[in-house]
């Protein structure tokens, strides 16, 4: 009988290790029903009025409805985005902190400007897409597409300059452009603003800027655009080649993504994810304002998102000496 007792109670122990073990692997059972319980702050690593300030308060208007709570948005601006992203890595992983980024975190680590990367997080879902990422140069240049962009470098070595900085999206362009045989004259320059009054002043003859910033100037007849920097051709300039397309191994898109703190429970951000993507896909109001900013209503479930960016990731640190200027 003794012996009985002792094996029911080291059984009874052995299981209550485990239960306790399940509970900690995640956060408890009712705090994921009841999440959120409280206000959720989106971290920004950029001053307000860049794209993904934008995207993240066009979300953040409609997501109380869906969850209940406040959703606020914070901008914690500098380095590059490396400063907002450390934040967000540090903070408490209960889903109330939540950081927005792009491309720019995985350009960071593979740059050598951070020493973390999406390893580091928990990838929700991707939110929206940034008009695409066009290469502009005056409307007479004497080149009317990548293939011909390249053709005319070889011709005239170091003749053709290109804007590009260091750790930038826009240095991966300058590599896949060199990598595909282009003898270019890479010259360093500052924001999306510098980049435009240097194609327009005629001191750059190819830059790399949004959709958005150059509709006007090609529908007047200055600008032309050569190429197109995103992945996969855009409806709103649907006969335009990407650069992938005509044989050039660059090419990104600007998805903001929601970004949890390492350790956040796995249904925490399914929840949290499902949520944005009820207001992308059923909300017309939302719609309509991505419209107006060129953007198509972009959502990835968490999957996919996080497909997208270890894809993502592994094309720029093959490429990372570069990048660091090695």
């Amino acid at each position: 009988m003794k012996k009985l007792l002792v094996l029911l109670m080291v059984l009874f122990l052995a299981l209550s290790f485990v239960g306790a073990q399940g509970q900690e692997e995640g956060a408890p059972a009712d705090a994921v029903e009841k999440y959120p319980s409280q206000a959720i702050n989106l971290i920004v690593p950029y001053a307000a009025g860049g794209n993904s300030d934008f995207n993240a308060r066009a979300i953040a208007k409609y997501l109380p409805k869906v969850l209940g709570q406040p959703v606020v948005v914070t901008n914690v601006p500098g380095s590059g985005g490396t400063i907002g992203a450390a934040q967000v890595k540090d903070a408490k992983a209960d889903g109330y902190t939540i950081l927005v980024h792009q491309l720019s975190l995985s350009i960071a680590e593979a740059a050598g400007m951070a020493d973390y990367g999406i390893q580091d997080f928990e990838m929700g879902s991707v939110f929206s897409k940034a008009s695409p990422e066009v290469l502009v140069s005056l409307a007479d240049a004497p080149f009317n597409n990548t293939e011909e962009l390249i053709a005319y470098s070889k011709k005239n070595p170091g003749k053709v300059k290109l804007t590009a900085n260091t750790g930038a999206s826009t240095m991966w362009i300058a590599i896949g452009l060199t990598n595909a045989g282009a003898d270019l004259n890479i010259v360093s320059s500052g924001g999306s603003g510098e980049r435009l009054q240097l194609v327009l002043g005629g001191h750059a003859d190819i830059v790399p800027l949004n959709y958005s910033q150059i509709k006007d100037y090609v529908d007047n007849g200055t600008l032309k655009i050569v190429a197109s920097a995103s992945n996969s051709r855009s409806e709103l300039i649907p006969n335009v080649k990407t650069l992938r397309e005509s044989g050039v191994s660059a090419g990104y898109d600007y998805l903001n993504t929601m970004i949890f703190p390492k350790g956040t429970d796995k249904a925490i951000v399914e929840k949290f994810s499902n949520a944005v993507g009820e207001i992308i896909n059923n909300n017309e109001e939302y719609r309509a304002e991505m419209k107006k900013a060129f953007q198509p209503p972009t959502w990835m479930n968490v999957e996919d998102s996080n497909a997208h960016w270890y894809t993502e990731r592994d094309e720029l640190m093959a490429i990372s000496d570069v990048l660091q200027g090695k």
